[in-house]
């Protein structure tokens, strides 16, 4: 099991962030909104969910996701989330998801029994790349970071949580 007393709070991630990269996820968490539907189906969360989150300051797909984890857990507060960096936990995150991406989000239940996971972009958006040409993903890659596909961001997050 994974320890979670280095866990960052999100004020603490945002700070040690900031440190090296700018308020870059300063402004994308403010500018981040959730959609009505996002907000009425977190609130039906009546159990204690702890979500881990691996993320990175410079990465810009965690700059895309981790406000919409952020915003839902200000939403319910039965939904905990803990912010860890990828650096360090390499091996935790290949036996957990296979792979080591970040972001990746973890949720596990009360006692700590895995729910499911979020792994660098919304499920969709992966499988439609497979087919892809080099091109084609950068684009696609370059409009899920400017907030086209935010409603997936928020759709495969709740999936993992509710």
């Amino acid at each position: 099991m994974i320890d979670l007393s280095s866990a960052l709070s999100f004020e603490q991630y945002l700070a040690k962030s900031k440190e090296s990269y700018g308020d870059i996820q300063d402004k994308k968490y403010i500018a981040t909104t959730l959609s009505e539907n996002s907000k009425s189906e977190i609130k039906n969360l009546n159990d204690t969910v702890n979500a881990i989150v691996f993320t990175e300051g410079f990465c810009p797909d965690c700059i895309a996701t981790i406000p919409f984890i952020q915003k839902l857990s200000e939403e319910n507060s039965n939904l905990k989330v803990h912010y860890l960096p990828r650096t360090g936990y390499e091996e935790f995150l290949e036996e957990a998801v296979g792979r080591v991406s970040i972001p990746t989000i973890i949720t596990f239940d009360k006692d700590m029994n895995p729910k499911g996971a979020y792994v660098e972009t919304p499920k969709e958006l992966t499988e439609k790349m497979i087919s892809l040409s080099s091109e084609d993903k950068k684009s696609l890659i370059e409009e899920y970071r400017q907030g086209k596909y935010n409603n997936l961001i928020e759709k495969d997050l709740l999936e993992i949580i509710i």
